[in-house]
């Protein structure tokens, strides 16, 4: 009997005074209806969780990204690279084949790190991502023209995102006065048959 004893008192809370409240089906509806708002709150909080780190990983993407590109740009300083870069960026053309290999290493590095940074950005951490980039394309290809050629040449080719290649291609004429000439694909010109 005292082993039964916690059941037999759970029985009492049925019936006070001898009067039913609650037979077992209409405790086994409310068990039901408890269980599904307490999923229903484990769903919402799962979802809020998932979209936070849905947001810190776009931010380790960015800030990585940004590492890497500080990291790309500190090897134009080295007494290697620095004046290889100083003659390709202002000329593409004024480098030998060898520089011209070496340069491309840079733009082809320079060019993945901007189409990561253009695909992260778009999902909200980075608002003004097209004018950003646009500004500082247009920045950039004033001062190192040079880094325009690559692009024409080789980086379009490689330039995947539609997007960011139309917005490149945007600023390429607004900065040269002519549409970039696609008859290059990866360094090669592709004459008509």
């Amino acid at each position: 009997i005292n082993r039964l004893r916690p059941l037999w008192l759970l029985l009492f809370v049925f019936s006070i005074e001898g009067t039913r409240i609650m037979d077992w089906d209409q405790l086994a509806t409310v068990a039901q209806l408890v269980t599904g708002i307490a999923t229903l709150g484990v769903a919402v909080l799962l979802v809020s969780q998932l979209r936070q780190q849905h947001r810190d990983a776009e931010r380790e993407i960015l800030y990585t990204s940004q590492g890497r590109m500080q990291d790309l740009m500190c090897t134009v300083m080295t007494s290697d690279f620095g004046p290889i870069w100083a003659r390709g960026s202002q000329d593409f053309d004024a480098l030998t084949p060898e520089e011209q290999q070496q340069f491309r290493a840079f733009g082809y590095s320079f060019m993945t790190l901007q189409n990561v940074n253009a695909q992260s950005g778009h999902e909200g951490l980075d608002r003004g991502v097209a004018s950003r980039i646009q500004a500082q394309t247009n920045g950039g290809w004033k001062q190192w023209p040079g880094l325009a050629t690559y692009y024409e040449r080789y980086g379009r080719s490689h330039t995947y995102n539609p997007d960011l290649r139309s917005l490149l291609d945007g600023v390429f004429i607004e900065r040269f006065g002519r549409e970039v000439d696609t008859t290059w694909d990866w360094g090669v010109r592709e004459t008509g048959s």
